[in-house]
């Protein structure tokens, strides 16, 4: 039975940026190649709310077009992690027709206000969704059924949720791939922490740990912007290793350990 991929794009994020997990490149392969048939939730600039419904019709339509049985598999980047997330928050009766929901380079718990002009400048344009980012947003509050509090100051400043979160309804296969690199502290990818991806360490996850594991370079992107900012670099390391975690965790159909 050929599995379906529906991948959704990150905040702001090209559609050929998203290409190289389902097409591969220089030789790589991707998921295409892996035996996966992939499909791209569009690009759009909306609120999260919007995003999400919109994404629970074109899920439907997928549903609705499929030939012949299949397993539908989710693949929310960043952002997209978020839409994929809170389609399960939303809807959790449909549920069952989403055989693994996975996460890449996911903001769970979502970002601190100060890196959020940084991430819209080297992305060029404001997208609608920045402020549903924000960690005291009303959106993450819903998403995870509880806001937060900072405790500590400066490098030990931390957020700590006032409750237990909502991870996701009861049965869902739902993973959290996320990049640490050691360069910036090994508990980061640049732009999402290793807590916010994991919800604390409440969602089962699987860590690339390298170098080059920042945030863009997840999917395979580069953009000048942010090896000036950020120094983010990029290699076809990083994206393929992603893939084969990706392939072997729907293939075992079990979380890893």
């Amino acid at each position: 039975m050929k599995r379906t991929i529906v991948i959704v794009p990150g905040f702001n994020e090209p559609a050929k940026d998203m290409r190289t997990l389902a097409q591969g490149r220089r030789g790589k392969a991707g998921l295409e190649a892996r035996g996966y048939r992939c499909i791209e939730f569009p690009q759009i600039s909306g609120k999260l709310d919007e995003r999400i419904e919109r994404f629970a019709d074109f899920l439907e339509g997928v549903v609705g077009a499929l030939s012949e049985p299949a397993q539908i598999i989710t693949l929310g980047y960043s952002l997209g992690g978020l839409v994929v997330r809170g389609f399960l928050r939303r809807y959790p009766e449909r549920s069952s027709s989403v055989a693994h929901t996975i996460q890449l380079g996911t903001p769970n718990w979502g970002l601190t206000v100060d890196m959020l002009p940084m991430l819209t400048a080297f992305l060029h344009l404001r997208d609608q969704a920045a402020d549903d980012l924000d960690v005291e947003s009303d959106f993450m509050r819903w998403l995870n059924g509880t806001g937060g509090h900072w405790e500590g100051k400066g490098k030990n400043r931390n957020w700590i949720l006032n409750a237990e979160p909502w991870v996701a309804p009861p049965g869902a296969s739902l993973l959290s791939i996320y990049g640490a690199v050691p360069h910036f502290g090994g508990d980061n990818d640049g732009i999402v922490w290793k807590d916010s991806a994991t919800l604390g360490d409440r969602i089962p996850s699987i860590e690339m740990k390298a170098e080059r594991a920042n945030h863009l370079n997840l999917i395979g992107a580069w953009n000048p912007g942010t090896l000036l900012i950020k120094g983010f670099l990029f290699d076809d390391k990083v994206w393929p290793a992603v893939i084969s975690k990706i392939a072997a965790y729907v293939n075992a159909d079990a979380v890893p350990t």
